[in-house]
């Protein structure tokens, strides 16, 4: 999905239960999952999801798909 289908939709991201980053990145795989937070260090299989409008997103995030 390109960043402009997703302008305007609303979509989740999951940030750090500990400190409320949204730098997180998921480091195992499998039916949990494990993630970690690249700000505090946090580590864990629930990180809860927030919603956000597609238009929030930073662009950055979606790399040249524009």
């Amino acid at each position: 999905m390109t960043l402009k289908e997703m302008r305007g939709k609303m979509l989740s991201r999951k940030f750090c239960p500990k400190c409320g980053s949204e730098d997180v990145m998921m480091i195992a795989a499998g039916m949990t999952g494990s993630w970690m937070c690249k700000k505090c260090g946090f580590t864990g299989s629930v990180f809860p999801e927030k919603e956000v409008v597609g238009r929030e997103i930073d662009e950055n995030d979606m790399g040249d798909e524009e």
